[in-house]
């Protein structure tokens, strides 16, 4: 059996490990808060005789509207294509201006007759001139922001595991620093 007291990690050795793991929480906090602010609820409304407004929304920021006169609308459409998956259709909404053509939903649908309903309503509210006004959304938020929670979930374990070590160093300084000094040889 040894004397010897079992080896203790100094507190510089603690700091620098805490510090390197407060760092690495920083690329995972960036990484998920931008996937969770991920523009995936798109929002369409109109007011009677116009103006319509398309709003793409996050979890924690909007964009800022972009706003169309009655007669910049053309009428939607639903845009078709095969998925790499499955190779069955898949169907997402889009609305037809001057200025171009706008998804109404962020996310490609399964369902045509889903993706199919937001452009029976800007159609019904083209066709009808003084139409009352009307608002819809589809929101995908949820579905999208899983990678972004994924990765703000690992940053808060990161940083706490970094605040941790952080911790020990500084109780293991206080330690060191109430130790009796080695006897000079």
């Amino acid at each position: 059996m040894s004397d010897t007291p079992p080896p203790v990690t100094p507190s510089r050795s603690l700091f620098l490990a805490g510090a390197g793991i407060l760092l690495l929480s920083i690329p995972f906090f960036v990484f998920g808060l931008g996937f969770l602010d991920t523009k995936a609820r798109v929002e369409f409304q109109c007011e009677s005789g116009g103006p319509c407004d398309l709003t793409r929304v996050g979890w924690l920021t909007r964009e800022s509207p972009l706003t169309f006169s009655l007669e910049e609308l053309r009428g939607g459409r639903v845009d078709r294509r095969r998925s790499s998956r499955e190779g069955e259709s898949i169907y997402r909404p889009m609305l037809v201006t001057t200025r171009g053509d706008f998804p109404l939903s962020a996310h490609w649908m399964e369902n045509e007759r889903q993706a199919q309903a937001p452009v029976i309503s800007v159609e019904r509210f083209i066709r009808t001139p003084f139409a009352p006004g009307f608002s819809m959304w589809h929101d995908d938020r949820p579905r999208a922001s899983r990678v972004g929670a994924l990765f703000t979930g690992t940053a808060v374990l990161v940083l706490l595991f970094g605040v941790r070590l952080t911790w020990r160093a500084v109780r293991r300084r206080g330690e060191e620093r109430t130790l009796p000094a080695p006897p000079v040889a």
